[in-house]
């Protein structure tokens, strides 16, 4: 069974019962699948969430136009990139916000997590053309993944139909970091 099959049948699981009462024996029942052979893709029920976030990124890719990314802006590309991920993950922000409240989220699994999202992050910061050689490029990819947090704290909660309020918060957070950078960047002359 394709590893991305399982892991939308695990998120619809969860969006039900919740992580907490969420388990692999659930989820194989629910796929009427042995339990073992679900074992040989996951070894454990963190491992969904990791395989959930390259999920994300793969379905991602397959969405950017790189040529439409040379004709606009460092902040609109990056802004378009991060709400793209954002409306990707739109069909499982219920399960998410579940996974989210939980007080049994494996912290390893988090920091794993988060280094896949900041390589993604990464990644939008190179094709976005983000990168000049500047002092200040090692900031970028984590202040890019704070402006990210921000954005999906507010996308968890955001009920409007457009997404208008989480477009408007990263829209403001990208505009701040840019001054910002430009501020840094006008401290070194060298």
């Amino acid at each position: 069974m394709e590893k991305n099959i399982i892991i939308i049948e695990a998120f619809a699981i969860i969006e039900k019962v919740g992580w907490d009462k969420f388990s692999l024996s659930l989820l194989s029942k629910n796929l009427k699948i042995p339990e073992s052979s679900l074992n040989k893709v996951f070894k454990n029920k963190d491992l969904i969430l990791i395989e959930f976030s390259k999920m994300i990124d793969e379905n991602v890719d397959l969405l950017i136009n790189l040529e439409e990314l040379k004709e606009s802006t460092v902040k609109d590309n990056l802004f378009e990139l991060i709400m793209l991920r954002l409306e990707t993950m739109l069909p499982y922000r219920k399960a998410l916000k579940l996974i989210l409240s939980s007080k049994k989220i494996n912290p390893l699994t988090i920091k794993i997590i988060s280094q896949n999202i900041l390589e993604s992050l990464d990644y939008y910061l190179e094709i976005s053309g983000s990168y000049f050689n500047e002092r200040v490029d090692f900031l970028k990819k984590y202040t890019i993944f704070l402006i990210y947090i921000y954005a999906c704290r507010e996308w968890l909660n955001d009920n409007s139909e457009d997404l208008s309020k989480t477009m408007s918060n990263l829209d403001r957070s990208l505009e701040f970091s840019r001054e910002l950078k430009d501020k840094i960047s006008s401290v070194f002359v060298i």
